[in-house]
């Protein structure tokens, strides 16, 4: 009998005293059989550790290889393909050498919830208990209306949860998916969250792990919270298991060590292949019918008075930032960011607004994306407004610094930003019920409303934001009746967040054409943005998706290097229009007033 346990060193005493013999060729302890109930027992009483392999007697092995043969009338035959991946990993964990997880890295619309679902459906079928995880309770909703089709329903031996509900020890030797695996890929060091320190702790817990994400990692490094728990990496080694790739670690500002990348695209193209080859991960990219989608880079006009608005916060924020202590500085400058990225998304939303308008009188059903609080109007005009707009601040552990340093530099400016969401509804109010928001602000039943009539055609421009509908959800027509313009008005932080935007339309039996239109501002700070998320579609497109962008070069170009049109010389004429902007003569000290109303729409 085998036993295998994420940290074997540790029991390693009690194992020999139970006759164990450890086993450096398959990296586990092997018992006589004799011994295998007491064993288990006394992992029971540890709530520190795991069984990770129980039987050597490969029945479970048997019987779903036995399953991996079934063929399903509800999988295409690509994703029958990668549910015998799966299964035949799985199998291979309950046999010495086996590894205790599997990536199920395929893009985004290619219908990985079916893979899984038939994945749970075998499991489930040879007496295994499983628990899934997803990522909020519009997707429960979601999973299980597929999750019917196959037959699998909850009860004792199969549970649904959500990250913010998930308990590690729920995931005692169960069968674990982690649905969107990527949002727990946080969870190591100091910048671990909870929410990936839980799934990470249940992954080590669990008989075995299915991730289940098109965009598992951003960056090679972040792989770590799958090449762990499976097995494929020996714990404690992952530093030295990464150099062979081109990455290092260094000493941290603040202390500490970081990741850094020190190679090129074909040590990411190497990492990817590494993984694939080893039969790790399974890769598999949606492309929709040749002429069906269409990306565009529109450029905005957006009025002198908005630019010399952006420009003066960001003046303000900077001089904040030089006159704080050094060691929060780093807090002033994320914030000017912050803001800085929320007011512009408000002015290119009113710049946009005649474009929705345009692509609405061509017949287009207008998914329009944005990044920040949709419902909260962007009010600075007084201390009062200051006030309630630092305690919403992202930092909120370090308010106090924020109230030393961006309360006396936003004194006085005369900024009233309405939200989205006011915007749009009084632009195209007139729409009735075919105007409609997918957002946090919504009720639960309010957004199954709401999803149910996009998916009917009765909606016409849904504002939504990438928190609440930009993960997971399926926004895509299959009827050939819907012809759907999607609109990204803020580029997520990183590559995954902008794939996972742009797999809600473009998905697995998608039938009517999409557009889809990255608007774009003529101003230095959208270009500085851009450029870094371009970088991040390039190193996802290597190390993630094996060399192909998720996106045309040609618009992965347009961020880099000529946004909009707008070549080198002309970035260096805004950087310079943005600095006189803001040379108006003043004194530090001063309170200054900067009464800048948004421009009317149209």
């Amino acid at each position: 009998m085998w036993v295998r346990i994420p940290r074997p060193y540790e029991l390693s005493e009690p194992f020999r005293e139970a006759g164990g013999v450890w086993d450096r060729e398959v990296w586990a302890w092997r018992f006589p059989l004799s011994r295998f109930a007491g064993v288990v027992r006394h992992l029971e009483g540890d709530e520190g550790e795991l069984v990770k392999v129980l039987q050597g007697n490969a029945f479970f092995a048997y019987a779903l290889a036995q399953e991996a043969e079934r063929e399903s009338p509800l999988l295409h035959p690509e994703q029958q393909e990668e549910a015998w991946q799966v299964l035949g990993s799985l199998s291979g964990a309950f046999l010495p050498g086996g590894r205790w997880g599997f990536v199920l890295a395929s893009g985004t619309g290619t219908g990985k919830t079916y893979v899984y679902a038939r994945v749970l459906q075998a499991v489930l079928g040879v007496g295994l208990p499983a628990l899934l995880v997803v990522p909020n309770e519009d997707l429960i909703r979601q999973t299980r209306e597929v999750l019917s089709r196959f037959g699998v329903a909850e009860g004792e031996a199969f549970r649904i949860t959500t990250y913010a509900r998930l308990r590690p020890e729920e995931a005692w030797c169960r069968v674990l998916v982690l649905d969107e695996a990527h949002l727990a890929k946080r969870a190591y060091g100091s910048e671990g969250s909870a929410r990936g320190m839980r799934a990470l702790e249940a992954a080590w817990r669990a008989l075995f792990t299915l991730y289940a994400t098109a965009t598992p990692f951003d960056r090679p490094w972040e792989a770590r919270y799958l090449l762990e728990p499976t097995g494929f990496v020996p714990y404690r080694l992952f530093t030295c298991f990464m150099r062979q790739f081109a990455v290092y670690t260094r000493e941290r500002y603040r202390g500490g060590r970081e990741f850094y990348f020190a190679g090129g695209i074909e040590d990411l193209a190497r990492f990817h292949g590494y993984l694939r080859d080893r039969n790790l991960l399974t890769k598999r990219l949606f492309r929709p019918p040749e002429g069906l989608v269409a990306y565009e880079v529109p450029l905005l006009e957006v009025p002198e008075e908005a630019k010399a608005l952006l420009a003066e916060v960001r003046r303000r924020l900077k001089a904040a930032a030089y006159r704080a202590p050094q060691e929060e500085r780093g807090i002033v400058m994320a914030q000017r960011t912050l803001l800085s990225r929320a007011i512009l998304e408000r002015i290119k939303l009113r710049a946009a607004l005649p474009l929705v308008a345009g692509l609405l009188e061509e017949g287009w059903h207008v998914l329009l994306f944005v990044q920040y609080r949709s419902d909260k109007t962007l009010d600075l005009t007084s201390p009062e407004a200051v006030e309630a707009f630092l305690q919403d601040a992202e930092e909120r552990g370090l308010k106090g610094a924020l109230h030393r340093h961006l309360a006396p530099a936003l004194k006085g400016l005369g900024l009233t930003l309405p939200s989205p969401v006011a915007m749009v509804r009084e632009a195209f109010g007139g729409l009735g019920e075919a105007l409609a928001f997918y957002t946090g602000a919504e009720t639960g039943s309010a957004l199954r409303r709401t999803k149910a009539a996009w998916d009917e055609g009765r909606v016409r421009l849904l504002l939504a934001t990438a928190g609440k509908g930009g993960v997971g959800l399926s926004f895509h027509d299959t009827t050939g009746k819907r012809p759907t313009a999607q609109i990204v008005l803020t580029l997520p932080w990183t590559a995954t967040g902008l794939d996972q935007v742009l797999g809600r339309v473009v998905r697995l039996g998608m039938k009517s054409p999409v557009r889809i239109l990255f608007p774009a501002a003529p101003v230095p700070f959208e270009q500085q943005l851009t450029a870094t998320v371009a970088q991040s579609l390039r190193t996802l497109g290597y190390a993630v998706r094996g060399g192909e962008g998720m996106v045309p070069e040609r618009v992965v170009e347009a961020f880099l290097y000529d946004l909009a049109a707008v070549d080198l010389m002309g970035f260096l004429r805004l950087l310079e229009a943005e600095e006189s902007l803001s040379k108006a003569p003043r004194e530090e000290e001063e309170a200054s007033s900067l009464e800048v109303p948004l421009p009317p729409s149209g």
